[in-house]
């Protein structure tokens, strides 16, 4: 039994891949069919009645931005060379050798005009030379000063005209290229005079239709220009300059005067000059071939979809500045609300943080129960009296979770005060007061803070709105012009995300030209420095795709990266008699080149200290991913933990933000312990007498920063790893040590070693331990992975 219904192909699948395949080429077979058409009949071109053939300025172009079509077009030029004799094709082979030759050297490619008409010189010179004896005639030397003036004028047009593959349907076309592209169609058209189907001339054709698209395109001032260029252009051909350049100039005129009817009114404009000139001058080769060829040209024109000449019309569409004025009138306007707003937030930021946020220890008032007792000067004013310490020591212990030092210290006042009861009712009061009015001076601070971080939000809100304003220049064409200023050939810039750190640009530039470049070769050498210089941050080449459609090119995408990379590992012991440690870390990235290390200890030993720092990383993390500036994402934190009240509990807080794309450390504590850096034989230290998250009502956060090199070593800890009875100086030279003699190995056995032998040797055990190693390293692209000593010998 044979099963067809699946595994045959359908008869019709051939003939469906194939016009899918011409389809996605279809821009390559309209270029390759223009080169192929345009180099036949230039290379037949007339002027003066003579022959004056530009084959080498179209084989000139193609070399150097359309070289797979070389070969349709050295077909096309040496088919239409045959036609005017085989001196033609051999004069044409020469300046191809001698063009090839040249065109090798740097000042040959400078200016590949002058070059092409230098060829062109020397190989009609010589060739001429040989053609009369050595003695050329006036007429002879005229022609070929002609032809060489020509080529020179005819290069720099096709160069004006035909950017490359990308804009010749898709790119800006400005004025000058348009005029440039009539003068060479028109240079075509003298190569096909003698070019009849039936009663219809090809060469009338193409020089009406052109006349009656200048006149939809640019109108009346366009349409006259171009018919005079048309008019001139082929009586210079014929040397007839008779009435025919007047019904060319006269059709221009009225199709652009009649451009407000749209197409009809154009047709119907230029056909009425020919009709009248009929009736008026039976001279002029107003026949049977003329009308007919006016009436196929105008069919083509009507059948010519009007969308397809919007990128034309845009070039004569007046602009008035109307626009711009409202957006620039728009744009001041935002400046302004924006500086008032900064000035108010700066005067709140003031007002609200300028009281009390000192931190200097305030004076302890004596009680007014203490100013009214008969022993007031025993227990106060003399010397020998301990009740001040007592009530600082209670002072001291009252924000502590544990109540047993309080009750403590209140078992002497008893001892030492008679009216102990009303004393420690007056001390809570005053106390409560304080705290209360601590957590009231830090909201304030908190508010100032994220009142800041507000204007700067909104600053940047501004600022990417005035962006999108054509006020301003976008991205797309300052990158534009350096890639211009570098001679890199580009299609097309699109910028899909210009968020710092996670930048994303996708460029289309030509396929690769040599055998030794790949398709990133561009982008790596020459693209990447762009984009680090502007965007002053690293970038990579992501990815890179052959696209064929709508024409053939390489998309390259490049997105930020990053300089350094880092490697971490970590080491957490419980405390003596004790199962569950109080520590939390977490290392995570806010974005590509931005990461964060958190490291918290709870108070105490048991699974609530853990919970406590697990909540405070928690809330520091959703903090940081919500862009809240850190110092601001401190302070609320502290707040948020110190109004949970006394039955809560406190944990120290160690945020490390590392820059992976500048290599830079900043370092925010809360009653953490310090940050050691080894760098090669040197060690750092990042300090901090800050309190820990919650502990104090109004506390000080300050940021510290390091620059971060490759090899660096980075350890943080809790305070569990030095024992508190053995001097801080011999426990770090310890530390130190191990770093020095184990700083080879991996994060995870450093961190392990530092336990271990921090143990072992001060008996470092009483609570929980944490220790979190980190190592800097550079990011190395893979052409850059080639060592000296890589052991390859050649065969």
């Amino acid at each position: 039994m044979k099963l067809t219904s699946n595994m045959e192909r359908p008869m019709m699948q051939p003939i469906r891949t194939f016009f899918e395949e011409i389809r996605r080429k279809r821009m390559d077979i309209v270029i390759t069919f223009l080169f192929l058409v345009g180099s036949f009949f230039l290379a037949q071109a007339v002027l003066f009645d003579a022959a004056v053939p530009f084959f080498l300025p179209v084989w000139a172009l193609a070399s150097a931005r359309f070289r797979k079509q070389l070969v349709w077009v050295f077909i096309g030029g040496m088919a239409g060379s045959a036609f005017l004799g085989v001196g033609q094709a051999v004069i044409h082979l020469l300046q191809l050798g001698l063009f090839h030759m040249i065109i090798r050297y740097p000042f040959a490619r400078k200016s590949i005009q002058f070059t092409v008409a230098g060829c062109v010189l020397f190989v009609q010179l010589l060739w001429q030379l040989m053609m009369h004896a050595g003695q050329l005639p006036l007429d002879v030397q005229f022609f070929i000063g002609f032809e060489v003036i020509l080529a020179l004028f005819m290069t720099f047009f096709l160069f004006l005209a035909f950017p490359s593959a990308d804009r010749i349907f898709f790119g800006e076309w400005t004025p000058e290229r348009l005029g440039a592209a009539c003068i060479i169609g028109v240079m075509a058209i003298t190569g096909m005079q003698g070019l009849m189907i039936g009663h219809v001339s090809m060469a009338g054709i193409f020089i009406h239709l052109i006349i009656l698209l200048a006149a939809l395109i640019g109108g009346l001032p366009f349409a006259t220009t171009v018919s005079m260029i048309v008019a001139a252009i082929i009586g210079l051909a014929e040397l007839s300059f008779t009435g025919m350049m007047a019904v060319y100039g006269m059709t221009g005129f009225f199709a652009g005067a009649f451009r407000k009817f749209g197409k009809i009114g154009i047709a119907v404009g230029a056909a009425s000059v020919s009709l009248f000139f009929f009736l008026y001058d039976l001279t002029l080769p107003l026949d049977t071939t003329h009308f007919a060829t006016i009436g196929v040209s105008t069919l083509l024109f009507f059948l010519i979809p009007s969308k397809k000449l919007e990128p034309l019309r845009k070039v004569f569409d007046s602009k008035t500045d109307v626009e711009v004025k409202r957006q620039k009138w728009l744009a001041e306007r935002l400046d302004e609300q924006l500086q008032d707003f900064q000035q108010f937030a700066d005067f709140m930021s003031t007002l609200v943080s300028g009281k009390g946020t000192e931190q200097g220890g305030p004076t302890m008032p004596i009680p007014t129960v203490c100013q009214s007792c008969f022993r007031y000067s025993k227990c106060w004013e003399s010397g020998e009296s301990d009740m001040v310490q007592l009530t600082q020591e209670w002072e001291n212990t009252y924000s502590l979770t544990k109540k047993s030092a309080r009750r403590r210290v209140e078992e002497k006042m008893k001892y030492k005060c008679i009216r102990h009861s009303g004393l420690i009712e007056e001390l809570e009061e005053q106390a409560a007061g304080r705290l209360l009015n601590g957590q009231l001076l830090h909201g304030r601070k908190m508010l100032a803070l994220q009142l800041r971080d507000m204007s700067t939000h909104l600053d940047k809100v501004m600022n990417d709105i005035k962006e999108d304003l054509s006020v301003y220049k976008p991205a797309e064409e300052e990158l534009a012009r350096r890639f211009e200023e570098q001679g890199i050939e580009y299609f097309q810039i699109d910028i899909l995300s210009e968020e710092p750190g996670s930048r994303r640009v996708v460029c289309c530039i030509p396929e690769k030209k040599s055998d030794f470049e790949t398709d990133t070769t561009l982008a790596e050498r020459f693209i990447l420095p762009i984009l680090e210089q502007y965007y002053k941050e690293p970038f990579k080449v992501a990815k890179s795709a052959v696209k064929q459609e709508p024409f053939s090119h390489v998309r390259v995408t490049l997105e930020s990266t990053v300089r350094f990379s880092f490697d971490y590992g970590v080491m957490m012991a419980s405390g003596y008699q004790t199962f569950q440690a109080g520590d939390a870390y977490e290392v995570f990235s806010i974005h590509e080149g931005l990461a964060a290390v958190l490291l918290s200890d709870g108070m105490g030993q048991d699974i609530n200290a853990y919970h406590e720092s697990r909540k405070v990383i928690r809330l520091m993390r959703e903090c940081l991913n919500r862009k809240m500036n850190p110092e601001t994402a401190m302070h609320t934190l502290h707040y948020m933990m110190s109004l949970n009240g006394l039955d809560d509990m406190y944990a120290t807080l160690d945020l490390a933000l590392i820059d992976l794309q500048d290599g830079r450390l900043w370092s925010w504590k809360a009653g953490s312990m310090s940050t050691y850096i080894k760098r090669g034989g040197d060690f750092l230290r990042l300090d901090s007498q800050s309190v820990p998250v919650g502990f104090l009502p109004s506390p000080s956060i300050e940021a510290k920063s390091e620059q971060l090199k490759s090899g660096d070593i980075l350890v943080m800890m809790t305070d569990g790893i030095f024992n508190g009875e053995v001097s801080l100086q011999l426990q770090e030279k310890a530390l130190y040590g191990i770093l020095e003699k184990y700083g080879q190995e991996n994060c995870e056995e450093i961190a392990e070693r530092i336990v271990n032998e921090l143990e072992r040797r001060f008996q470092s055990v009483e609570d929980d331990r944490t220790v979190l190693v980190l190592k800097i390293d550079h990011v190395l692209p893979e052409w850059s992975s080639f060592t000296p000593y890589s052991r390859v010998l050649s065969s």
